[in-house]
């Protein structure tokens, strides 16, 4: 211990100097005090800044325990995705396999059925062979009407009451809402009127790129762009982390099965995040 902290703001002789004075015994005792206090002091910092780096080293060690648990999180999330897109995947296809068999099934075993019955009867009982096609024309009817029912039950919700633009913006201000992304949608197919099958596809395909940039990408932003040129365009951008090696998992299997329905295509490229450009064949009839 010493006076240097008082010497800052009075003027005072060192400690040495008061010792000095003192008899020679007493010297020798204050003297061992002075340093005993002060080895005391010296060790109270060691122990301290040990202490100190102890503390640092476990909360380093803490810190990378954590972020292996996160890190091993999100592999088990990443497994969990892809196994729920399989999920999906298989009961997509099996959703739309008893829809298939539930409507044409039916319609086209009892065409084929009158058909035979037609081609037996035609040269024989003339009057029995139109009955029967009209018996066919009636199950085609009906087939018809089984077929749109269905497509209607596949029908996105927000496209049941609201045109496509206005189901696009819905769908915008909910993800705006939901998540911290800015979406910004350039609709230029005002004068256009597709057909139901298209839409569908349209809003599936947006609907699909914005939860990949959010989910997968990470993006911040979407700019989404509806051109009428020689064929009808869509192009969506975000600014994710993108891709170096494409992996097609159920969603971007999905774009390019429907799109392959209607004619359409899609190509998927890294353009500082991902940029997803669709073509659509345009048809007669799909003007105001």
């Amino acid at each position: 211990m010493n006076n240097s902290g008082l010497s800052l703001f009075v003027a005072s002789p060192s400690l040495g100097t008061y010792i000095r004075f003192c008899p020679p015994s007493l010297q020798v005792l204050l003297l061992f005090g002075k340093n005993f206090l002060f080895s005391i002091n010296l060790l109270v910092f060691i122990l301290s800044l040990i202490f100190s780096i102890l503390e640092t080293i476990q909360e380093k060690q803490k810190i990378e325990e954590e972020l292996r648990l996160a890190a091993q999180a999100n592999r088990e999330l990443n497994s969990y995705l892809t196994l729920s897109e399989k999920i999906a995947e298989d009961r997509e296809r099996k959703r739309i396999a008893r829809e298939i068999h539930d409507t044409l099934g039916h319609a086209l075993t009892g065409i084929s059925a009158g058909l035979d019955a037609v081609r037996v009867l035609v040269d024989r009982d003339r009057i029995r062979a139109k009955e029967q096609l009209d018996n066919i024309s009636v199950v085609v009817r009906d087939g018809i009407r089984d077929v749109r029912a269905s497509l209607h039950k596949m029908r996105p919700g927000d496209l049941e009451h609201h045109s496509l633009k206005e189901a696009l913006l819905k769908t915008i201000r909910e993800y705006e809402a939901l998540s911290n992304i800015e979406i910004v949608l350039d609709f230029q197919w005002d004068r256009i009127d597709l057909d139901i099958a298209k839409e569908d596809i349209v809003f599936r395909i947006i609907q699909e790129s914005i939860t990949n940039a959010v989910r997968h990408g990470h993006a911040r932003s979407i700019r989404i762009e509806l051109l009428e040129r020689q064929d009808y365009v869509m192009i969506i951008q975000d600014d994710g982390v993108g891709f170096e090696e494409l992996y097609y998992g159920y969603g971007l299997r999905q774009m390019e099965e429907r799109l392959a329905i209607i004619g359409g295509r899609v190509h998927f490229e890294n353009r500082n995040g991902f940029y997803t450009y669709v073509t659509i064949p345009r048809m007669g009839g799909e003007y105001d």
